[in-house]
């Protein structure tokens, strides 16, 4: 029995100041500050983007004796820190976590269950709360949306890097009733292999990428930080406008893509981590919706809509 949630709620980025962090969500990403908070020793700051149909959270410790200066301090930070997920009750989340083998944190609290990274999280910490807003959140202005931006839609997915990909697949459905969508098939790449999960209610997807051979980018990834968040992707409204953005503010860009699936087009690239506070970032634009995600992949065998 998978955990009941009712939202997957943020994504929380751990930063070392999350003013200059600001700046960069601000500017080319065109995010909306939404709050401000300060607690438990971190300070942090919501965004909203797109939609609104998830948010993202930057945070940075106040302190040197935190956890998050710990994670900032590891191979895995700068980057994602940690998903928000938002349940009904914590008891009953907690003893739902403890049914299915997984221990919640040490630094769990009365107000949110912690699931850490390395603890059944499996390369990315989850946190289950049941309040609508982060302590002490105090609404912020917008800032100047005149400037070029990504034009930012949704996010798409968040990818994390992990040695087989249909074992961590499983351990999510496991705990959160995902179900695998798509997958490259066996060999389709020299280098790599990945899958798309989806996440029930949720209005991103998740992927897991492997590597594939002893040469594989996602293999160096993982000898240097673990299993954890390899990049996010986001849907752009216009591919054209997006990269003039990244000229406005002298980003550069690598490995574009230009191509088409079953006769409609889709588009994409990334940006540097170092361009972007720690998140390596994949936009794609496509001429109709999904063309982009299944290019390369296939139904897993067994599969059922």
């Amino acid at each position: 029995m998978a955990i009941d949630f009712k939202r997957f709620d943020h994504i929380a980025m751990g930063v070392e100041d999350v003013d200059q962090q600001a700046q960069i969500f601000e500017g080319i990403f065109g995010f909306r500050r939404k709050s401000t908070w300060e607690a438990d020793g971190e300070r942090g700051i919501l965004f909203t983007f797109g939609g609104g149909e998830i948010d993202w959270e930057v945070v940075q410790p106040l302190g040197d004796d935190s956890t998050l200066k710990a994670f900032l301090d590891s191979p895995r930070g700068p980057g994602v820190h940690h998903v928000g997920v938002q349940v009904a009750d914590i008891e009953t989340t907690t003893k739902e976590l403890q049914a299915l083998g997984v221990r919640p944190s040490a630094a769990s609290t009365d107000e949110q269950v912690i699931v850490s990274a390395d603890g059944a999280g499996e390369g990315v910490q989850f946190r289950f709360f049941a309040t609508d807003a982060p302590p002490n959140a105090q609404p912020s202005e917008s800032a100047d949306e005149g400037k070029p931006s990504l034009g930012i839609k949704r996010l798409d997915h968040v990818c994390t890097a992990y040695p087989d990909r249909d074992v961590l697949s499983e351990h999510y459905t496991k705990v959160f009733g995902m179900k695998q969508i798509w997958r490259t098939p066996d060999g389709a790449w020299p280098d790599f292999g990945d899958c798309v999960i989806e996440i029930p209610s949720a209005p991103i997807n998740w992927e897991v990428i492997q590597p594939v051979g002893d040469e594989s980018f996602i293999q160096t990834f993982l000898d240097r930080r673990g299993p954890s968040v390899h990049h996010v992707a986001f849907e752009v409204a216009d591919f054209d406008a997006a990269k003039r953005a990244c000229e406005y503010y002298e980003i550069p860009t690598f490995d574009e893509h230009d191509d088409s699936t079953d006769g409609a087009r889709w588009r994409d690239l990334f940006i540097h981590p170092k361009f972007t506070g720690g998140l390596l970032t994949q936009i794609f634009w496509e001429e109709q919706p999904g063309v982009w995600e299944r290019s390369d992949k296939v139904r897993p065998e067994g599969y059922s809509g």
